[in-house]
């Protein structure tokens, strides 16, 4: 069986030259010969007692992310949760020399991204619990403290600063992948809580609260919500006739809000 250093070859290669999607078509075959190997699984016990192994499971844990890494350049979220799960045995080992990486919490952040842009805001305060036994402080981590801040922002209902944090980018190329999905989650949210907070809302107003760029991308929003647009002013729920704009303070209000967004009205 050729060496696995030799069937990372032609992986590395594609990797390095930004073939994605050659690299996981590549993986199957590699992962086989890591199941023969016994290193899709870390045997701990020999991993501590076997030098030769150890280095040969340092390979295997390389050879995972780069298909980690792959999926999330080819916005493959499920088959990177399955790398995830696997890395796992790796990174929260306790041998150090396995556990350590230098795109280990790059991975983890992503991780929890994923996690944000499904909603799954019980696993996620899961995982930060989890992980708060292996870091002090995970809004110091140059990674970690990314999707932590964010997670945060969206908690207390700050829409305007978690939008500016996703509107500026992150350092880290893998992160922006999450942009478009994280921007349609907060505007989701603002459109859940409009619903329910207005019976109707000038265009101009919703089109500022929402984050569009013009009143035309607005418009096909409501539509895709059933919200109807008359006269520059959109009515929430299917009543084709627009109810009464609401008024003074109310008004203010939605104004107030769609400025500075820091929690829902």
């Amino acid at each position: 069986m050729p060496s696995l250093p030799e069937l990372t070859k032609g992986l590395k290669t594609a990797f390095e030259g930004k073939q994605y999607e050659t690299c996981l078509r590549l993986l199957l075959p590699i992962k086989i010969e890591l199941i023969k190997a016994k290193l899709l699984i870390p045997d701990i016990k020999s991993a501590k007692e076997n030098q030769s192994y150890l280095q040969d499971l340092n390979i295997a844990k390389k050879i995972l992310e780069i298909g980690a890494l792959s999926s999330i350049y080819c916005e493959d979220f499920e088959t990177f949760m399955n790398y995830y799960s696997q890395l796992s045995a790796f990174y929260f080992s306790d041998v150090k020399e396995l556990s350590d990486s230098d795109s280990k919490f790059k991975l983890i952040s992503l991780y929890l991204l994923i996690l944000l842009a499904q909603n799954d805001y019980t696993k996620l305060h899961s995982e930060f619990e989890f992980l708060s036994r292996y870091v002090t402080n995970l809004e110091e981590s140059s990674y970690l403290s990314y999707p932590v801040k964010l997670e945060r922002l969206l908690m207390e209902g700050s829409y305007q600063k978690a939008w500016d944090l996703l509107q500026t980018g992150s350092k880290v190329e893998e992160f922006n992948v999450f942009t478009k999905t994280l921007k349609e989650a907060i505007r989701e949210e603002i459109a859940l809580n409009s619903e329910q907070a207005y019976s109707s809302l000038p265009l101009f107003n919703a089109k500022t609260l929402l984050f569009f760029e013009n009143e035309k991308e607005m418009e096909a929003f409501a539509k895709e919500r059933d919200w109807s647009v008359n006269h520059g002013v959109i009515t929430f729920g299917n009543d084709s006739t627009p109810d009464r704009i609401e008024s003074g303070d109310t008004v203010d209000m939605a104004i107030d809000y769609a400025v500075h967004l820091e929690s829902i009205v």
